[in-house]
């Protein structure tokens, strides 16, 4: 399965009026009838909960008073995320006659209408505490503390990360229930901001909403034609023209092929940072003993110790434990038996939470060798895997017939396609034997039936510092940033990123908004300069169309200026 878990909004969502629809309750049974987890994130009490529902069993776990609270029905246990919010606050509501005022473990509550009460009481006491909305409801929140923080704290609880969650809301304060999920929904009735927010929108409302989506999540894992298509995936390089080319980040598996040496580890360390900088859990199975760990990484064995699968599987516990299961100390053929016993720990976790994401295997042949007499017996159901292999007709063949991508690497990699074509009796690759360029590989589509395409490695971090210099102080050419503005008139090209920030401070406001609203920024700094994380942080700020054209020229440039700035 794909989706693990589903955490949704109550009111406005899974109740109307303060009634739980029973519909959308029994799709819920459904639901974790099928195995999976469903979380309620909700800005109520707990207390009040009990007059929505008859039993709360119904639920793994319950995120209340808006991400301050944790409750597990199972275990009749809370868990307080937060330190409530100050006695003196709720003194000084009390002498404005704020009424009706109602305490929960941390946060405070009353009446829409007293919001200006609030806000006064928190600025005359200098306190540090968040006053927000919810529904007829003004509360007044610890710092740090809202709907997508708690589910975090729900899903560390649970073993599982954001990546395995569908997140469904309706409301003001549901903004960050919906960051916190790979894929978030809006139901029908949901706040305009809120649906633009959305990966999509459900066509029912509110508890047809739930049953709906639930639907979708049983019959089909969110993977019918229409419903949502994931527009994030992981880089594979860019192409002529500087666009992305990438593949989902589930439902694939990738080979990356050529000779050993720099080339080679270098584009798989690429993938890996990548992964990281999405907070994947990756588990690298290094059967050869090269693999050089990142400084964050966690190597088990060596060439002197072999890991126990136990310990493999106790440091994967810890969503944050990225580890490299060395095999250097295990004979060539003694390695397919560990791996043999791993992969069903492994297969059970990944069932269960969903990681780890990615399985990254170098030396790929040593586990399922091309001659060995039980390879179709034993060969497994890869899922998010990549293999590293130099030689790709010394791997099993019904292994690499489930590759979906395969990247060619080195000095020649269309000679390493050809080989790999060869082994799957695949028609041959008429193509040059050298990449042709610095940088370049080869990626063959194998899936989809498409013929390889010559692409430009991304960057890896060490060598974008390297670039600091050019892209912040030096010349880009042709490749710098023209402010053209809606009527086309054409501005001074901003030479490096540097210029640009001046410019931005220089440009008229509609020229600015011009730019800002297409997404022309953040395109440019991911398709020209090949910075993929400035260009998230970028394309945030061009999505909060509310923010005034100063507002959001210090944000952008203040994200220019942070980034290298830690770079650096």
């Amino acid at each position: 399965m794909r989706y693990l878990a589903l955490a949704m909004n109550l009111d406005g969502t899974l109740a109307t009026g303060g009634r739980a629809d029973e519909a959308a309750l029994a799709a819920l049974s459904r639901l974790r009838h099928t195995g999976r987890r469903v979380i309620l994130v909700t800005s109520r009490r707990l207390a009040d909960l009990t007059s929505v529902f008859s039993s709360l069993e119904l639920f793994d776990c319950v995120v209340a008073e808006n991400g301050a609270l944790l409750y597990w029905p199972a275990r009749r246990e809370s868990t307080a995320l937060c330190r409530p919010v100050p006695e003196s606050f709720v003194r000084a509501m009390l002498q404005r006659g704020v009424t009706p005022l109602v305490r929960g473990q941390a946060v405070v509550y009353a009446p829409r209408a007293q919001a200006g009460a609030f806000v006064e009481a928190v600025g005359e006491l200098g306190l540090e505490l968040q006053v927000i909305f919810a529904g007829e409801r003004v509360l007044a929140v610890p710092p740090g503390i809202n709907k997508g923080e708690g589910l975090r704290e729900a899903l560390l609880s649970l073993g599982m990360s954001v990546h395995e969650v569908v997140s469904l809301g309706a409301g003001a304060n549901d903004h960050s229930l919906l960051d916190v999920s790979e894929c978030a929904v809006a139901v029908a009735n949901a706040l305009p901001a809120l649906k633009e927010r959305a990966a999509f929108t459900t066509r029912g409302a509110a508890g047809a909403g739930v049953v709906e989506l639930v639907e979708e999540l049983v019959q089909h894992d969110l993977r019918t034609d229409g419903v949502w298509t994931p527009q994030d995936s992981l880089t594979l390089g860019y192409g002529p023209s500087g666009e992305r080319v990438g593949i989902p980040a589930y439902g694939e598996n990738l080979l990356v092929v050529g000779p050993r040496g720099d080339e080679g580890a270098s584009y798989v360390q690429g993938f890996l940072e990548r992964l990281l900088q999405r907070r994947y859990q990756p588990c690298v199975i290094d059967c050869i003993g090269d693999f050089e760990p990142r400084d964050d990484m966690v190597k088990l064995g060596d060439r002197l110790h072999v890991p126990r699968v136990s310990q493999v599987m106790a440091a994967l516990t810890a969503p944050a434990v990225k580890p490299v299961v060395s095999l250097a100390a295990l004979a060539p053929e003694a390695q397919p038996g560990f791996f043999r016993e791993l992969l069903p720990a492994l297969e059970g976790m990944r069932l269960r939470t969903g990681r780890p994401h990615w399985l990254i295997v170098n030396g790929a042949q040593r586990l399922w060798p091309a001659g060995a007499r039980d390879a179709l017996r034993d060969a497994p159901k890869l899922g998010e895997t990549l293999l590293r292999v130099e030689d790709p007709g010394a791997v099993a063949r019904p292994i690499l017939e489930q590759m979906d991508v395969a990247v060619g690497v080195g000095p020649a990699p269309a000679r390493a396609l050809q080989q790999l074509a060869g082994a799957i009796e695949e028609t041959a690759l008429h193509l040059p034997l050298s990449a042709g360029a610095e940088h370049a590989v080869l990626a063959w589509f194998i899936a989809e039936g498409r013929w390889p395409l010559r692409l430009r490695a991304p960057p890896r971090r060490a060598e974008r510092l390297r670039r600091v210099p050019e892209q912040v102080e030096g010349d880009l050419g042709a490749l710098g940033f023209t402010f053209r503005g809606r009527r086309g008139r054409t501005s001074p090209r901003a030479h490096n990123l540097r210029a640009f920030c001046r410019l931005a401070a220089q440009v008229d406001d509609d020229t600015w908004l011009f730019h800002l609203w297409n997404g022309d920024f953040s395109r440019w700094l991911r398709d020209v300069l090949h910075d993929d994380a400035l260009a998230r942080k970028v394309a945030a700020i061009e999505c909060r169309y509310e923010l005034p054209a100063s507002d959001s020229r210090r944000e952008v440039c203040g994200a220019i200026t942070h980034h290298y700035a830690l770079a650096a």
